[in-house]
């Protein structure tokens, strides 16, 4: 008898420090460095931006947060790979509203579903579009520029930076909301699109704050307005279009997504290190010359505005008739 209980007992003992030796194998999250997938090419704002918060990030993780660039079709390969990528926390993106909120309605044949393929970590912020014209265009104010509009229609023409991006989307809602016939002339980027709105080949266009103030201080531009619902800190006398009562929100979101079925406690850790990096006055700074809007959200509240932002640029993309190749 004593010796059976003795068996129990030992075989109890083992099979505690078995398990113990399997949880203390799996490590605390994170055991590893993080790859950071970027769905742009390298060194333009959200690749900078990204690669200042992973640095932030990854020091309060202490583990190395690698910047990953892997652009191309407007950012869905790289959110493709993520989407398809083991969900253990080692693989996440950070992306702009273009990749999730848009792409889906305006390529038919986009390889990943931009809901039920990713979680939502953090939002980061909000990337507000001004409204800019040529001066030469005899409007100052929104309500002159949508009269100008509608008193000539088909006229006025405006810039994107290429059909189904979120400056032509932009555009769309202005005209969707305020019936506005105005000419869209895409460009392959955003550099020559602005070229052309300066030279005055066309003459309006959304174009975010970081290609807006320094224009518009400079006189080349005339800034119509912001399209957020508060003004922009780094552009505090610039009024947006809410306040001149035209209520048409142009603020792409950009944020950190994992793979679905990422673990919580990876998610929770990852949210909790982000937010404690864009407090760095130095990623402040950083973000404000971006032309950002810190508006950080957290895990929960971010899978809420990925739904809300789909469902709201969608129905822009498809009252325009917004339709690309693939």
């Amino acid at each position: 008898m004593k010796s059976t209980q003795m068996f129990k007992t030992l075989a109890l003992f083992a099979a505690t420090a078995l398990f113990g030796l399997g949880v203390q194998a799996q490590g605390v999250y994170p055991d590893k460095s993080i790859r950071l997938v970027v769905p742009y090419n390298a060194g333009g704002g959200t690749d900078v931006l990204a690669r200042a918060i992973a640095m932030g990030a990854g020091k309060i993780l202490k583990q190395t947060i690698v910047v990953d660039n892997k652009p191309g079709a407007s950012g869905m390969i790289g959110s493709d790979f993520v989407g398809k990528s083991a969900p253990d926390g080692y693989t996440i993106l950070m992306t702009a509203a273009d990749t999730h909120s848009i792409n889906p309605h305006v390529y038919p044949k986009i390889a990943y579903d931009a809901l039920k393929d990713f979680v939502g970590i953090a939002q980061i912020g909000l990337l507000p579009y001004a409204l800019v014209v040529n001066p030469k265009v005899p409007a100052k104010n929104i309500k002159e520029f949508i009269a100008l509009a509608q008193s000539q229609p088909g006229k006025l023409t405006y810039a994107s930076w290429g059909v189904g991006s979120s400056s032509q989307v932009a555009m769309e809602m202005l005209k969707v909301m305020s019936k506005l016939d105005i000419l869209h002339v895409p460009f392959t980027g955003a550099a020559p699109a602005m070229t052309a709105v300066l030279a005055g080949q066309v003459d309006a266009m959304f174009v975010p704050l970081s290609l807006a103030v320094p224009n518009a201080e400079a006189g080349k531009v005339v800034a119509i307005g912001l399209g957020a619902p508060s003004r922009f800190v780094g552009a505090p006398n610039m009024p947006t279009l809410a306040e001149q009562g035209v209520k048409v929100y142009t603020s792409p979101w950009i944020s950190i997504l994992g793979p679905a079925k990422m673990p919580k406690a990876a998610v929770d850790a990852i949210f909790n290190a982000v937010n404690e990096a864009v407090k760095d006055p130095q990623i402040i700074e950083l973000m404000i010359k971006g032309g950002l809007q810190i508006d950080v959200l957290n895990p929960e509240q971010i899978s809420k505005v990925l739904v809300s932002e789909f469902d709201r640029w969608g129905a822009t993309v498809k009252a325009a008739g917004i339709k690309a190749d693939q």
